[in-house]
């Protein structure tokens, strides 16, 4: 048995607020720490004068019977819509049909919406990068780059952001838990945010790509409760990226909006870049979440399980319940 009276939890996507909500709904003190000034991680979405443009996670499904009980209340809340967009697999220059009776699902109007409405009744110390944690006695101090020393004093940590993040704050003498962040690879991707003056005439909404440099390429403007500006996002490989990760967004840009251009027919009209460095893991560990009792450490996240937003949930939703069945 662990007494806990103050849990930190630094991110806050999907595994953060997963794992904040279990913790909740069993009384205990939670406060979340993020270094971006809103919730939602890689379920991110870019704002612009006229239109949104969903950046990071393009859409997310439910498999498991627990994770389709979470999707339908978010559903009944309207948190969450289908998108019925058409989506197709993009090969040789042709169009080949994929599975569509999978229902895929947004958050309205944005994809970063969801885990705004999700963080609403939390205690959230936003554009705040813990940059440092102490142990003292029985307890951890946090420290951020913004504010230097945290005010409160933890019990517990909760780490739900990618394994390199996460190495880098704990520390070198815990090893076991630098072990397991040290074996996942993170892959990156490269993101193309694109602008249209007029519609892009392709026979879909969304595509798995084989045509280099992309992966996916899909029509923000074809998803629920969004504005009608004809406005894309392409992702590019992680072999792409990575061949590319050090170079700027002014370096990589213009290999981007050709490639893009390539496949549309179409300028762009204006256009923006994001390197997501750690966008998914590359090979699943075996383990949903880490909980090492002696440090008073925990660590969940998509990168644990499967990179879905899904997977993401799953794995802090399964840390907190962990949590409570152990807390005196």
């Amino acid at each position: 048995m662990m007494k806990v009276e103050n849990i930190a939890i630094i991110g806050t996507g999907m595994a953060g607020i997963a794992c904040a909500k279990a913790l909740l709904a069993t009384g205990n003190k939670v406060t979340l720490f993020d270094k971006s000034p809103r919730p939602g991680g890689r379920m991110s979405s870019r704002t612009f004068e006229h239109w949104i443009a969903d950046h990071g996670a393009q859409y997310f499904t439910a498999k498991s019977e627990s994770f389709k009980s979470v999707t339908n209340s978010w559903l009944t809340q309207d948190f969450i819509k289908p998108w019925l967009g058409k989506v197709v697999a993009y090969k040789n220059n042709q169009i080949v049909n994929v599975d569509n009776t999978v229902q895929r699902y947004v958050g309205i109007p944005a994809m970063n919406a969801l885990a705004k409405h999700l963080v609403a009744d939390m205690k959230v110390c936003f554009s705040q990068t813990i940059c440092k944690i102490e142990r003292v006695k029985d307890s951890w101090i946090l420290f951020s780059k913004e504010q230097g020393q945290i005010q409160d004093s933890f019990d517990l940590i909760i780490m739900a952001i990618p394994p390199k993040q996460a190495a880098d704050l704990i520390p070198k003498r815990i090893t076991n838990l630098q072990e397991v962040c040290s074996r996942a690879k993170m892959l990156p991707c490269w993101t193309l945010i694109a602008y249209q003056d007029s519609k892009i005439v392709l026979p879909f909404d969304g595509a798995f790509m084989e045509e280099n440099p992309f992966s996916w390429i899909a029509r923000n403007n074809s998803k629920p409760a969004r504005s009608n500006h004809e406005s894309w996002t392409a992702q590019a490989h992680p072999e792409w990226s990575s061949k590319y990760i050090n170079y700027t967004n002014q370096e990589v840009e213009p290999l981007l909006v050709s490639a893009f251009e390539k496949i549309t027919g179409q300028s762009c009209t204006s256009y923006q870049s994001h390197l997501w460095r750690y966008a998914r893991v590359e090979s699943p560990g075996n383990e949903s979440f880490i909980l090492d009792k002696n440090s008073r450490i925990g660590i969940c996240g998509d990168w644990l399980l499967h990179s879905t937003i899904e997977g993401a949930w799953t794995s802090g939703q399964m840390l907190g319940q962990q949590i409570n069945k152990i807390l005196d």
